[in-house]
């Protein structure tokens, strides 16, 4: 044989290849038919007639061709299926692409463009162009990224072309068999400060503020930095959103399903999750009510808190855990214009709905306060800038809605309260301060003091030992006084007898005051308003707990400091200190001063035991 045919047939089977694979565009004479497909040049994506989930209808759509579960992209006819396999997708006498439907003699689906294409091609993207001319030479007059559908591809803007009034956003399927229009979309709310929402028809289900998008760092629910990056375009013409790969080999999407959830997906062997839209109760758009804000890491059943400076509309309702009716104003009355009113930090925030924020650009933060607080109505502001840096001040001067508190990332947002707030909250810092510091004091003294008592009974116990031996063959009488001794010797326990300045007479009093219900006499005027009364007794509890005659009765150091930190420890009601000597009036009458005491010449014999 001819080596030239040889050389032929060995090279036809790769030509036949090459040309197979390289079908990605259509052109008015090469239309596809269904069970035709388009190949991007890369082999990335597939364009053709498919048939969703269990349904038998047929939409012409674009997915990923080198993945083993068909993952749709994109859906031409989504709302005019085919019921047949009778499509074709081909150009019609007006240069537009169209769907056709053989069997109803019909077409279902075009482009809609005036200016007349040639040829329409699959980029590697994912994205379906249409050119004008023969090689693309008259540019593009339309593409597939202009109209998505329920799936966002690295490069595809989604926002809002303000010169021409295109807008870039997702809808969602009405279910996994129907890519119908759902009543679901994700898009780019544009305002001074944009922000990015999910809407059922019309109303919010909720939001991500574009600040927290655009600074993943600082981001709340950070998206792996290792897959890809968004960025952030607000001009005067356009403002969007789009994301690129870190890595062109990864497959990576974000897509909005049927229950309106954001979901971020990589492919590995399988479509994996790594991010998705809402995450808990918190959210949801106003879960907490205007003026309100949540917390869902609060450590209370109710993640649900007021604003600073407001409380509940409806108490009955917060206790119901229903915070919808939000909250209002403490003192409705107290003017906050010019009348000592100032602002409560709210940490690790997202910023309320930024639908009506106002931005100043070149403002540090205390400019940015300042701009605040001359605006009678300006309600809150936040802002980016750091330290004396300038940046981007926001300010809110209607309803603040929707905002939480992240564990970390967000940003402060500082709340505009009355002077009254602002007074108290001040004091509360303070007394809280100064109630840390009697904690800490008390326990480092109850301990300095516990260790000393160890210390001097252990050299006591020695002593003892020592001098008991010592004496072992002397009989050595130790000076025993009896009651009535002690008792003229202290002038009755006087005040001002007190033994070292202390002894019997104050205890007898930590003690007479208390079983009278008089404990409250014991405290100093000047003392009076800096704590409250509860505080004050509970105190007095604890220390007469600690004094009581049986050891055992008495609480240990540890149990004394969780009395002292925490409100919720039940205290026991003391019982007699160890030298309170009691007696009734009737006992102190009928004796004699000769049956005052049991000894018959008033000295006391004492048995010693060793410890």
């Amino acid at each position: 044989m001819n080596p030239k045919k040889w050389v032929f047939i060995l090279v036809l089977p790769f030509l036949f290849f090459r040309f197979c694979s390289s079908i990605d565009t259509i052109t008015p004479t090469k239309p596809i038919k269904d069970g035709n497909l388009l190949v991007s040049s890369g082999e990335t994506f597939a364009l053709g007639f498919f048939s969703p989930g269990n349904s038998s209808r047929r939409y012409v759509g674009i997915w990923y061709n080198k993945i083993s579960e068909q993952t749709i992209v994109w859906v031409a006819n989504r709302d005019d299926p085919i019921n047949e396999t009778t499509g074709v997708l081909s150009f019609n006498q007006n240069g537009n692409l169209e769907i056709y439907d053989n069997t109803r003699n019909l077409p279902v689906w075009d482009t809609n463009i005036t200016a007349g294409s040639y040829s329409a091609r699959l980029l590697d993207s994912g994205n379906l162009v249409l050119f004008q001319g023969d090689s693309g030479s008259g540019g593009v007059v339309w593409q597939s990224f202009d109209h998505p559908t329920n799936t966002m591809l690295p490069n595809m803007k989604l926002g809002l072309d303000r010169t021409t009034g295109r807008e870039w956003f997702l809808t969602t399927w009405k279910s996994r068999d129907d890519p119908g229009t759902g009543e679901y979309s994700y898009r780019v709310e544009p305002s001074e400060l944009p922000q990015l929402v999910m809407l059922k028809g019309s109303t919010r289900v909720w939001r991500i503020p574009t600040w927290l998008a655009r600074h993943s760092s600082d981001k709340p629910e950070v998206t792996p930095s290792f897959i890809f990056n968004s960025t952030y375009v607000n001009n005067r013409d356009e403002v969007y959103t789009f994301y690129t790969l870190i890595n062109v080999l990864n497959v990576a999407i974000v897509f909005v399903d049927e229950l309106g959830s954001l979901k971020m997906v990589t492919w590995v062997g399988r479509w994996v999750e790594f991010y998705s839209l809402p995450k808990d109760q918190c959210d949801d758009y106003k879960w907490c009510g205007v003026y309100g804000y949540c917390d869902s890491n609060n450590g209370r059943e109710f993640e649900c808190t007021c604003l600073p400076g407001y409380e509940p509309r409806s108490a009955e309702e917060w206790y119901l855990r229903d915070a919808s009716s939000g909250c209002i104003k403490k003192r409705e009355a107290l003017s906050m214009c010019g009348n000592g009113e100032g602002f409560v930090k709210v940490a690790s925030a997202k910023i309320p709905d930024t639908s009506k924020a106002h931005v100043q650009m070149s403002l540090s933060v205390n400019e940015c306060k300042a701009e605040c607080l001359r605006n009678c109505s300006c309600l809150a502001f936040t802002s980016e800038a750091e330290g004396g840096v300038r940046a981007n001040c926001f300010t809110w001067h209607e309803n603040l809605m929707d905002v939480r508190r992240f564990p970390n990332g967000g940003l402060d947002l500082y709340v505009r309260v009355d002077a009254v707030e602002l007074a108290q909250r001040m004091e509360s810092r303070g007394l809280n301060g100064k109630m840390v510091a009697a904690v800490v004091t008390s326990v480092v003294l109850t301990s300095v003091l516990i260790i000393a008592l160890v210390c001097w009974l252990v050299m006591k116990k020695r002593r003892r030992g020592k001098d008991i031996q010592e004496s072992d063959d002397e009989n050595v009488e130790l000076p025993i006084f009896d009651m009535v001794t002690i008792a003229g010797a202290t002038n009755n326990f006087s005040e001002t007898n007190k033994i070292g300045e202390g002894g019997f007479g104050s205890v007898y009093k930590a003690w007479k005051l208390w079983i009278d219900g008089k404990a409250s006499e014991l405290i100093d005027p000047l003392m009076e308003g800096s704590f409250s009364m509860s505080t004050v007794l509970r105190c007095i509890q604890i220390g007469l707990l600690c004094v009581q005659k049986c050891p055992e009765d008495r609480p240990s150091m540890s149990s004394v400091v969780s009395m002292l930190i925490s409100d919720t420890v039940v205290l026991a009601q003391p019982k007699q200190p160890g030298f309170y000597i009691d007696r009734s009036p009737n006992e102190t009458q009928e004796r004699s001063p000769t049956q005052s005491c049991p000894s018959i010449n008033e000295v006391t014999i004492s048995h010693l035991d060793g410890r």
